[in-house]
């Protein structure tokens, strides 16, 4: 489960392919034939796409809101029933399903961000006001109407927005299946960098943990021998009764300090030797997730499934 603030600014569950030449070649593409189905208001793709969205969302104090349809006339969508069932079912979401208003029809050959602008408005803004909203829209083509939605959402006073959408259109399926591929090589290269360079960085932490840690003892034995000094002076050279009682406390807060001293090494260099095993793990186990995040990705391309919320390669299509 992730919560508001381990999700993407912008993250589709898969891809939708528009029809071609008047062939319904979506239906082939369960995924796009699946959001089809939710436009038309089918109770089982409402469902199916419910079931994804619980799969991943937390539930916390945020609102839900939807991209509103082209048309005026009709408010009422596959997509705010289904943004009505994730209300209905998290105790702390808000319903802000239709706080944004299309109030005339998009023009369909000009439907840019400004376009939606002079269209779209917010309504109810006491109930988006100073919260997390997660904004939700069936298709993503051009992203015009889900950014004019973001801006008219952040005017009327909205603190943060994340917007999910069912499917990002993608013309070219065989092209992005070998997109993928040619990332695999890279993709890998870079995550095993990555856990290389954290895995550096935590290392110099807890060799600066030692070494602040023997400084720390240092200075306190330097104190005990000067508070020690000090004591001496006190007496007559040849007073041993009191210069031999001074030298054992002197020794005995040493001990307190090689002892505390010690456990802390200790605890810091049991974190170093976990710390290691999980770098070889991760080292290990890299190529292998790697190639589950790449699978999968080939099988939300083809439809048969959605991205999960951490899967990477969710992000290289974003300018697609």
């Amino acid at each position: 489960m992730n919560f508001f603030g381990g999700l993407p600014d912008l993250f589709y569950l898969g891809f939708y392919c528009p029809k071609n030449n008047g062939y319904f070649n979506e239906y082939s593409h369960i995924n796009s034939h699946t959001i089809l189905e939710l436009k038309n208001k089918k109770h089982d793709a409402i469902n199916f796409f419910f079931q994804k969205f619980r799969s991943f969302l937390s539930d916390e104090d945020i609102v839900i809101a939807t991209v509103p349809s082209s048309s005026s006339a009709n408010p009422y969508s596959g997509i705010r029933e289904l943004a009505k069932q994730l209300v209905n079912s998290y105790s702390k979401f808000s319903d802000g399903v239709f706080c944004l208003e299309r109030f005339k029809d998009s023009i369909r050959d000009n439907r840019t961000v400004e376009n939606h602008l002079q269209s779209i408005k917010a309504t109810n803004s006491s109930i988006i006001k100073d919260k997390k909203v997660v904004l939700i829209d069936d298709v993503l083509t051009t992203g015009a109407s889900a950014q004019a939605c973001k801006r008219i959402l952040l005017e009327a006073g909205a603190k943060e927005i994340k917007v999910i959408v069912l499917g990002k259109t993608i013309r070219n399926i065989e092209d992005a299946h070998y997109f993928i591929d040619q990332e695999e090589d890279e993709y890998l290269q870079k995550t095993m960098d990555e856990i290389e360079l954290e895995y550096d960085l935590e290392i110099q932490s807890y060799e600066m943990q030692k070494y602040f840690l023997k400084e720390e003892a240092i200075h306190k034995y330097l104190a005990i021998d000067e508070q020690a000094n000090e004591q001496h002076s006190y007496f007559e050279p040849d007073d041993d009764d009191a210069h031999d009682y001074i030298g054992e406390e002197a020794q005995k807060q040493r001990e307190i300090i090689d002892e505390r001293y010690d456990k802390l090494l200790l605890d810091v260099s049991m974190e170093e030797d976990n710390r290691n095993s999980c770098f070889e793990h991760e080292m290990w186990a890299a190529p292998q997730q790697c190639q589950d995040y790449i699978n999968q990705a080939h099988q939300v391309l083809d439809g048969s499934t959605c991205f999960s919320v951490d899967n990477p390669f969710v992000l290289y299509f974003k300018d697609w």
